[in-house]
């Protein structure tokens, strides 16, 4: 713990201020994201846009996360995590601007713009918050892990409602989301005029630490990660075309995301309190997999009840945010092993997460049905509750 507090934010430093931007960073790394799925049929007509094509696009931040997640911690060491979390708010704020232009590819090169923010964010933002508030990690976790689920289920919501105003189109409903980063960005300001704090390389006298990647609670954690994103990512992008083909109107589909949002949001609250009042987190990685799964099995079964399926897999996904990125820091010894573990489950993760979205629309365009894909995520859950389970074994990398 010592290595830790002699990096912690210098005293002339806000700690308040300090929290809050971490706050509403994490707002800033799914809204872009998820406010995309709602509007997804519109694009299509738009731009032409195959199934194939559209999958290939939900996927495509995925997979920037996942590349990138690798070299992150390397940069956040090198060129410190203050400065390197307020460019990657600024490629958001950018990414997002771009792909909401009437220009040719400009949804493209702007998604990959503002992924790229994204992935230096979800991979040193779990560190910065080992480093500078130790003793909470879980509960400011939580906060963020609720912020992130907030944002973006307001992006989810609001995405249809915006698109439909007088004069507006989905161009408009994905550049909103640019506003929160603008915010964001200036709030963050004090942290860039500050001293930069870096992730520092270890001594050559102190213990060499394990790698996660040598270790089984390193891989248990990543595809723990993996799995319930591909539920998550497969589920936001996919949801409002698979419902329109229920009968639900779009609009509907929208709010419907929007309520599994505030549900996840009310979730990770509740989770950052019960990760600290348990010896082990083993329970809640069970329960998050049930709830998926019972979300996921009702989706594909009775469609028609999918306000209480999401309900469930919004519960679900509530548990699993916020217990994996905590598994993160309580996992492992100290920020650095914190930082390696981030990257490895968030590029494992990723890669996962990232197959979801893509291989629901690819399913579905080849078989013109919705029952292969649909029952694609009730094996995606199951498998959630298994690795959820064996992550939460209170165990350490480094441990026999």
């Amino acid at each position: 713990m010592s290595s830790i507090s002699s990096t912690s934010a210098p005293l002339g430093r806000s700690r308040v201020t300090l929290g809050a931007g971490i706050v509403l960073i994490g707002a800033n790394l799914r809204a872009p994201i998820t406010g995309l799925g709602p509007v997804l049929p519109d694009i299509q007509r738009s731009i032409g846009l195959t199934d194939t094509g559209a999958g290939i696009l939900n996927a495509l931040p995925l997979l920037i996360f996942a590349v990138l997640s690798l070299g992150a911690p390397a940069i956040g060491r090198r060129y410190g995590l203050e400065r390197i979390l307020g460019s990657a708010v600024f490629a958001i704020l950018t990414g997002t601007l771009l792909r909401s232009l009437a220009v040719p590819g400009a949804i493209w090169l702007g998604t990959a713009l503002l992924s790229i923010g994204i992935a230096f964010g979800n991979v040193l933002l779990p560190g910065l918050v080992k480093r500078d508030f130790p003793e909470s990690a879980p509960g400011l976790i939580g906060l963020y892990a609720a912020a992130m689920a907030g944002a973006a289920g307001l992006a989810a919501g609001l995405a249809v409602p915006i698109a439909r105003l007088p004069g507006s189109d989905w161009r408009w409903s994905l550049g909103a989301c640019a506003l929160l980063s603008l915010v964001t960005l200036i709030l963050w300001m004090p942290q860039l005029r500050g001293v930069q704090h870096h992730l520092p390389v270890s001594s050559s006298l102190a213990k060499p630490a394990v790698s996660p990647w040598r270790h089984p609670v390193g891989w248990q954690v990543s595809l723990f990660f993996a799995l319930h994103s591909f539920v998550f990512y497969a589920v936001v992008d996919w949801f409002a075309s698979y419902a329109l083909s229920a009968g639900l109107p779009q609009a509907t589909a929208g709010l419907y995301l929007l309520v599994y949002q505030v549900i996840a949001i009310i979730t990770n609250l509740g989770t950052a309190s019960l990760i600290r009042r348990f010896e082990d987190q083993t329970m809640l990685g069970f329960g998050c997999g049930l709830l998926l799964l019972t979300g996921s099995t009702g989706l594909l079964l009775w469609p028609g009840l999918s306000l209480l399926w999401l309900t469930c897999a919004g519960l679900g996904a509530g548990v699993a945010m916020v217990t994996s990125l905590s598994l993160l820091a309580l996992r492992t010894h100290d920020h650095q092993q914190a930082a390696a573990l981030s990257g490895m489950a968030q590029f494992i993760g990723y890669v996962g997460a990232a197959a979801g979205p893509l291989l629901v629309g690819l399913l579905h365009e080849v078989t013109g049905d919705w029952s292969v894909p649909m029952s694609l995520l009730v094996a995606a859950s199951l498998l959630v509750t298994v690795f959820a389970t064996l992550a939460g074994r209170s165990r350490f990398i480094g441990e026999a």
